[in-house]
């Protein structure tokens, strides 16, 4: 098969033929149709992120099962799935509680420490398959791997945004924040969009955005209390998460707001004065990926109707490297998928 493999940390993926991979007991085979890169992608090649090469990135995965090692019983040649990007146990206290991305056993991401899908296939653990439901594409699925079930649990369960609510949006023009724009706007948040890029934050604008502030010329708490009359936020998402932007997401809560940290950046550190944790009740939590059942309502959500996909493009399997090249830059608009069998 073809794979865009990755042979130096900081180096270039390249095109290559490689054995085609067999499924062994409780796995299947997929052929990957859509695989979509992001952020985390441009971390794992320059080695910040552990594994180890040759390897093979992509871990926004959705294809249709190709072949079927022992045990498998409940999938068929030519279902189309997704695959759940964690490598998980499925038996140690989290797992069992649906808290699957806390597992006590965890066995790293797809195109890290195992092979993922910028290639022709793929190879996956029966427990990581989530079906596609009928009127959903390749393409809108890859989205909904991460960049719709990652917000969608911040607001729904980590942050329990209700109607009516201010919810503030750090980062709402990346490929995860873009996303949640649409869905805290769906629970009748009133969203204020916050990020770097006046054209992205006119789109923001136009996805569900009631405010949008440029946090490159304003500082973006003080216009989260001009825009609350004083109040603050009830809920702040951060997708950046420098030390800079957490300070602030933090002034912008409100009394018994809270603070949900969903991107970072690592070993990064902020300090506050921890008088607000007791007086205001403020709470700081972060929200780390989803179970199965949360990616299953994800799509159910895409289906619905409630959030929209935002696809800017895709490229063909060996263009993999201008795709990484092109978010690195700021070019990518929301996803933009890589397309192994176009």
């Amino acid at each position: 098969m073809r794979a865009m493999v990755l042979h130096e940390w900081g180096g270039p993926l390249t095109l290559e033929s490689v054995p085609d991979p067999s499924p062994a007991h409780g796995e299947v085979v997929l052929r990957v149709h859509a695989c979509a890169p992001d952020q985390f992608d441009v971390t794992i090649r320059a080695g910040r992120a552990g594994g180890k090469i040759p390897l093979v990135l992509g871990h926004e995965i959705a294809g249709e099962v190709a072949a079927l090692g022992e045990g498998v019983d409940d999938f068929r040649e030519g279902d189309r799935v997704i695959v759940h990007a964690y490598l998980t146990c499925g038996y140690c206290r989290f797992c069992l509680m649906g808290r699957e991305t806390l597992c006590r056993n965890f066995g790293g991401y797809f195109g890290v420490h195992v092979d993922g899908g910028y290639a022709e296939y793929v190879r996956v653990p029966l427990r990581n398959l989530c079906r596609i439901p009928d009127g959903l594409s390749y393409q809108e699925a890859t989205v909904a791997v991460s960049p719709v079930a990652t917000p969608l649990k911040a607001i729904k369960t980590r942050a329990g945004v209700r109607p009516g609510e201010h919810v503030v949006i750090v980062g709402a023009c990346g490929g995860v924040g873009i996303h949640a724009v649409q869905i805290a706007k769906a629970f009748g948040a009133h969203v204020i969009a916050v990020d770097i890029d006046d054209g992205k934050l006119e789109k923001a604008r136009e996805l569900g955005a009631d405010h949008i502030v440029n946090g490159r010329s304003e500082d973006f708490a003080v216009r989260v209390e001009e825009i609350t009359s004083g109040k603050g936020a009830e809920t702040v998402l951060e997708f950046v998460g420098t030390e800079d932007t957490l300070l602030k997401s933090f002034a912008s809560l409100t009394t018994a707001g809270t603070l949900v940290i969903v991107g970072f950046q690592p070993g990064t550190a902020f300090s506050v004065d921890p008088t607000r944790y007791v007086s205001d009740e403020v709470v700081v939590t972060g929200s780390r990926y989803v179970n199965r059942a949360e990616l299953a309502e994800a799509m159910d959500w895409v289906v619905a109707g409630k959030v929209k996909p935002v696809i800017s493009g895709t490229y063909p399997l060996e263009e993999a490297e201008r795709a990484l090249e092109d978010l690195t830059a700021n070019r990518t608009w929301g996803r933009a998928p890589v397309l192994p069998l176009s």
